[in-house]
């Protein structure tokens, strides 16, 4: 977990009855719905962390979260790699492939990858601060060409929410700061304020006010915004 002086502390898990919900549901999410589903939850975790700021906001396209008044966009995008993006892809393939022949072929897919398949599920190759410094840059690159045609919808405030669907490997905020300032310094115009949302927390780099600051989120908390965003999303 990110680690900082103001930082996230540990966070205990409280309710069995949640954690067993989060587990409940028969089938994986495909890719189409994985981007549905991580938008809403970007959205919760807003919410959660800043109240009424946001409660009349809502899951649009172009970009993902919008006011009623479009007047403030947050595009949101998720941190992974290309390598996880398909070794994920490929895993809900072979959850739902009934031929043995097939899941057997998807399963060399993924160890291929580097990831490794077995009874307990799904185990992704290790990362270390390097490579998810890449991820995180990657994740803020390629979203930047699509600041200049918000701006020209009009919107006058916009936002990026990053989203990692795990606890980072520990770094201080000011060299999580520098990690975005250096794709954003490769940019005339820059997001107004880039959000950074994992498991257990919430992280604020206002641009504008060249400020950091992590919010912390309770483990059950965020248990139960992921588990209402995948019911939202399969409703």
């Amino acid at each position: 977990m990110i680690s900082d002086k103001e930082a996230l502390g540990k966070v205990e898990i409280n309710s069995e009855d949640l954690l067993k919900g989060m587990f409940s549901f028969k089938k994986p999410l495909t890719s189409r719905y994985r981007k549905k589903y991580v938008e809403v939850l970007a959205l919760s975790v807003l919410q959660y962390c800043y109240g009424d700021i946001y409660a009349g906001f809502d899951v649009h396209d172009a970009p993902d979260i919008s006011d009623e008044n479009r007047l403030i966009g947050i595009e949101v995008t998720e941190a992974v790699t290309k390598e996880e993006a398909q070794i994920e892809g490929v895993f809900v393939k072979y959850r739902l492939e009934s031929s043995l022949e097939e899941k057997e072929r998807r399963k060399q897919i993924i160890e291929n990858n580097g990831a490794k398949v077995d009874e307990l599920g799904l185990t992704y190759p290790v990362k270390n601060s390097d490579s998810e410094k890449l991820i995180f840059q990657d994740a803020v690159r390629k979203k930047m060409e699509k600041l200049a045609s918000y701006r020209r919808q009009g919107f006058e405030k916009v936002g990026l929410f990053v989203f990692y669907d795990e606890p980072p490997i520990p770094v201080r905020l000011e060299e999580l700061k520098n990690y975005f300032d250096e794709v954003l310094n490769e940019y005339r115009d820059k997001y107004d304020v880039i959000y950074f949302g994992y498991s257990g927390g919430l992280i604020e780099y206002n641009i504008l006010l060249n400020s950091i600051q992590a919010r912390r989120i309770e483990r059950n908390d965020y248990n139960r915004l992921r588990y209402e965003a995948r019911l939202k999303v399969e409703a």
